[in-house]
């Protein structure tokens, strides 16, 4: 399967609302879940600011020129990033999120100057962890999420790579 990625556009919002709408999409995320009815337009303008100012580049997902999630840069420090990323139900276990992953750490180190990676995942997202491992990152510490957050009281896992 073709994957490319390039930077998300208003016309890929009804399929980001759709998408995430569906049960189980963002449980594993930090995404809410339900989704809220305005969630994409709300994420877009948010994400769009955060471009703007050179620290958020958001992508979407193109598998065989079919639109099949999003997977975003962030800069977290001067020289170093994180990815976040969702994959549609419909392109599950295709490998497209491994090589959206691979694309876009080539885009932070690359276009971005980004010398390293850190980024997390719930421990039970195997579909995660596994992406971030096939494409050279490593185990972190492991950490219990705050009781504030989403996914309070969950453990999660630190990735590192340099």
């Amino acid at each position: 399967m073709n994957v490319i990625l390039r930077l998300i556009k208003k016309g890929d919002l009804p399929l980001i609302q759709q998408y995430l709408s569906k049960d189980g999409v963002s449980r594993m995320t930090n995404i809410p879940e339900p989704y809220p009815t305005n969630g994409a337009s709300d994420w877009f303008e948010i994400v769009m600011e955060e471009f703007h100012e050179g620290n958020h580049y958001p992508f979407a997902i193109i598998a065989d020129d079919q639109f099949a999630g999003s997977i975003s840069v962030r800069r977290e420090q001067d020289r170093i990033g994180a990815i976040d990323y969702w994959v549609a139900p419909p392109f599950w276990k295709k490998g497209i999120g491994t090589k959206a992953a691979e694309q876009a750490v080539d885009f932070g180190r690359n276009e971005l100057g980004f010398k390293s990676f850190e980024t997390c995942c719930l421990i039970e997202n195997k579909g995660s962890a596994r992406i971030l491992e096939k494409i050279g990152f490593q185990k972190g510490k492991e950490f219990l999420i705050g009781s504030g957050e989403k996914h309070g009281g969950k453990m999660a896992r630190l990735y590192y790579l340099y």
